[in-house]
């Protein structure tokens, strides 16, 4: 009997260790996760900041300059909109977060969103701020509101290669309560995941390499401390809407405010079919516009250059263009940039291909090698060794 029980005590013993060891392996595996795609989100803007900083010297025209400098802006935010999020979350966990609020403009607030993402944004997607009938001024944060707003269209432009992210807000019937919503016509939530959708750390965008798991978490923290609730619907394929409920203490009409009918668009510049006749051909593929854009900046002069946004387009390009050089990104939707170059190398073997990413680890550098990459450059790169790195491979075509 005695001999029993010891032996139960040891199960159960040996199980709590079993418990253990799993948990510290899996925090040790979201370490190492949080890091590398931390490092991704911070060398992503960085890229753009240091690249249109550099060739801002370099330009006489009065119209680039002022496009270099709203791409400079726009990722110095997003890049500051990061550090806010870390900052956010130790003051979270301690119980520091304060709500300030103040009378905020709604209209006003939707139109800086949409303007603070006209570059993140891609040509094949819309993104859509749907204005209210009437002006509405709500007493609340202006900066916790935007910071839900900003992680959810974030959210929504990692799972959204193509149709549209809409956002906006209404008043129930008795403008007591004010819903909040971003939509987008993405690849959708497993059902199985969307319980935990707003759990910290438990994001799928960073075992899938689209995020570091923090955006929906801090979303949900900062709702529930607003008075409010948050929520999402989701089919696979379809895509997903998230909404927050928050209760309204504001005026309905009582401001005129300024219309905002300013539509964006990325300058392309066209050469002659002449001029590209006797031109070498770079395929680009990069998801990201403003890091496409300082690539072509830096080579329209040089090279003829064609855009993919993502591996797919990647892979149909090779086949359709032959060109002589492929920039190969690595975190791309649909396909991402390891996948594409396996095949593409199956088919073209002696195309050189260059990696352009943001995850600059070791091992992501084997990775690119293993799958076919002859170059690896880890962003955010200097435009010299860009421009060195494509002659050196052009040399002899």
């Amino acid at each position: 009997m005695q001999a029993n029980e010891q032996l139960e005590e040891a199960n159960r013993k040996l199980k709590e260790y079993e418990a253990k060891t799993q948990k510290a392996e899996q925090a040790s595996r979201m370490k190492s996760l949080f890091l590398a795609n931390m490092s991704h989100e911070i060398r992503t803007p960085l890229n753009a900041i240091e690249g249109f900083a550099r060739i801002l010297a370099e330009t006489d025209s009065h119209e680039e300059r002022l496009g270099f400098y709203e791409i400079i802006e726009s990722n110095s935010n997003r890049l500051m909109s990061l550090i806010d999020e870390i900052l956010d979350l130790s003051r979270v966990e301690s119980g520091e977060i304060v709500i300030k609020k103040t009378q905020v403009d709604l209209e006003q607030m939707g139109n800086s969103i949409k303007q603070l993402f006209k570059f993140r944004c891609p040509e094949t997607v819309d993104l859509v701020f749907n204005k209210p009938d009437l002006p509405v001024v709500m007493l609340t944060d202006e900066n916790r509101l935007t910071q839900v707003f900003s992680n959810l269209v974030s959210n929504a432009l990692k799972h959204t290669s193509k149709g549209f992210i809409k956002f906006g807000f209404h008043l129930d019937d008795e403008a007591q309560f004010i819903r909040f919503y971003v939509s987008d016509s993405g690849s959708g939530i497993d059902p199985d995941f969307l319980p935990h959708i707003f759990d910290t750390y438990a994001s799928k965008d960073a075992v899938q390499q689209k995020g570091y798991g923090l955006g929906l978490a801090l979303c949900r923290i900062i709702v529930e401390k607003m008075g409010g609730h948050i929520d999402v619907e989701s089919a696979l394929g379809v895509g997903s809407t998230f909404t927050f409920e928050l209760p309204f203490n504001g005026t309905i009409g009582g401001l005129s405010t300024q219309n905002d009918n300013t539509t964006t668009s990325v300058r392309t510049i066209r050469m002659t079919a002449g001029e590209q006749a006797n031109m070498k051909t770079i395929l680009v593929a990069e998801d990201e516009e403003s890091n496409y854009e300082l690539v072509r900046i830096v080579l329209q002069k040089r090279y003829k250059l064609i855009r993919a946004h993502n591996g797919i387009e990647a892979v149909t390009f090779n086949e359709q263009e032959k060109p002589d050089l492929i920039l190969m990104d690595i975190r791309m939707p649909d396909m991402n940039g390891l996948d594409a170059t396996r095949i593409i190398k199956e088919v073209r073997h002696d195309v050189p291909i260059i990696a352009l990413s943001a995850y600059a680890f070791d091992e992501n550098i084997r990775e690119a090698r293993a799958a076919g990459c002859d170059e690896f450059m880890a962003k955010p790169f200097r435009v010299e060794d860009l421009i060195e790195n494509c002659e050196k491979y052009l040399k002899d075509k």
